[in-house]
């Protein structure tokens, strides 16, 4: 249930989830590499792989109804900076460059197309232009250079015990932002631009085993340089600096966590951290004879938590959270970086955890030859923010998935759920899309 562990060789295109009946296996993409296994003696095991291209996962893309970032996703073309205060220039992310970076201002399919603008000759979508951000090119990492061992024991003395034991070295599966300081007034000028850092080293131990009727297992992995995502934010308002010259007004200038720039220099948006996650997780199948009169009940239930040991104080830099919307700049009056009147929650935590729990009951023949199966799901990110990108925890965020699923002869399966996202606040961006799901399969 919880992301960001161990299992991170096969990508995950986040779309084909979101499918009514989707499984899990689904969704991985395939990666081509060479794999290998050997064993040492009977109980030890050893897999080794090298893989032979970089695939990254795949998020929802932007506009869509799931998809909680417009930027970075795949069809992002621009970002707004003025805090939900201006239109953007351009409704179709598509259009944004013929628009913006061409000047073919009537060529947007805006509705303010055509709205006139003293000092701007494209009118309102000029102005929009001028107040944002475009997308460079994005930066891939290299295909060779991935590679992993792992060695597995199985010990009969722990009651049948297996560890597993793991380092890889891989390029990350998730976008980071960096960017570029603008060159001139025209702030299309600079830009921002998604890349994967490279040679990310993970170790890892994991262990399987059985205690009377329950299945028990867990993991727990280490990143020495684990590339953490500064507040975006942060890094358009460092993308501003060079204007600074232009406005003698401290108050006025622009300030970012990151630093002042210099005209066209490279932002990096990304920083490498320590980071240790730890997950643990339960089974138990229950027979008849249980309180819920079904013929089965299968628990799962699983808990984890994250844990950046070298993670800044906000007030040095604040790491990206979802919802986070204002830069941490100077104080008007005072001249403190932390400014009171600005975003102060939401950011990065260095320790979040949360859990999660599956229930769901088996009624063989409920229906002449139909099973009924009642299953109710619940996610729980209990304290604290984990630093992205793709961060597992969001502080106070809930998730309820209730469904029914017909089995009719193994052949056809139907299957109904509704999930409701609630708590975290306004940083919980699901918060609003709760949904209802129906499918129909047929096996043969």
């Amino acid at each position: 249930f919880i992301q960001g562990g161990i299992n991170v060789i096969n990508p995950v295109d986040v779309s084909r989830l979101r499918v009514a009946g989707a499984e899990l296996k689904e969704a991985f993409e395939g990666v081509n590499m060479l794999w290998g296994s050997i064993d040492l003696t009977p109980s030890l095991s050893m897999e080794a792989l090298y893989m032979f291209e970089h695939r990254e996962i795949i998020p929802d893309p932007a506009g869509a109804y799931f998809s909680t970032n417009d930027i970075a996703t795949p069809g992002g073309s621009h970002a707004m900076l003025g805090f939900g205060i201006v239109d953007s220039p351009v409704i179709n992310p598509d259009l944004y460059n013929e628009v913006c970076i061409n000047k073919n201002f009537g060529a947007s399919d805006s509705p303010n197309l055509g709205l006139p603008l003293p000092g701007y000759p494209g009118g309102v979508v000029q102005f929009g232009c001028e107040q944002s951000f475009p997308r460079g090119e994005t930066i891939e990492p290299k295909n060779s250079g991935q590679y992993g061992v792992a060695l597995r024991y199985f010990s009969e003395k722990l009651n049948g015990t297996e560890f597993g034991f793991y380092f890889l070295n891989y390029h990350s599966r998730l976008p980071l932002i960096s960017g570029a300081a603008v060159t001139s007034t025209d702030l299309t000028s600079g830009s921002y631009y998604t890349e994967y850092p490279e040679d990310i080293n993970l170790w890892g131990v994991s262990f399987n085993s059985n205690i009377g009727t329950w299945a028990l297992s867990g993991e727990v992995s280490y990143r020495p340089k684990a590339p953490l995502q500064a507040d975006d934010v942060e890094l358009l308002f460092g993308g501003l600096t060079p204007l600074n010259v232009l406005f003698p007004a401290h108050a006025l200038q622009f300030h970012s966590q990151l630093g002042d720039f210099e005209a066209g220099e490279p932002i990096k948006g990304w920083n490498e951290h320590k980071s240790w996650q730890a997950q643990a997780t339960t089974t138990k199948l229950f027979g008849p004879n249980n309180f819920l009169k079904a013929n089965q009940i299968a628990f799962v239930a699983e808990a984890g938590f994250n844990y950046v040991s070298d993670l800044p104080d906000q007030k040095v830099l604040r790491y990206n959270g979802p919802g986070t919307d204002t830069g941490g700049g100077y104080d008007f009056l005072t001249g403190d970086l932390r400014n009171p009147e600005t975003e102060t929650a939401g950011f990065a935590d260095d320790f979040s955890w949360g859990y999660r729990m599956l229930v769901r009951a088996t009624y063989n023949d409920a229906i002449g030859p139909v099973t009924m199966l009642p299953r109710i799901a619940w996610a729980h990110d209990v304290s604290g923010t984990t630093p992205g990108p793709g961060g597992s925890f969001v502080d106070g965020r809930k998730t309820l998935t209730l469904g029914l699923g017909f089995n009719y002869l193994e052949e056809w399966v139907f299957d109904l759920a509704y999930t409701s996202y609630m708590g975290g606040g306004r940083y919980n961006l699901l918060y609003d899309r709760d949904f209802f799901s129906a499918s129909v399969r047929y096996s043969f």
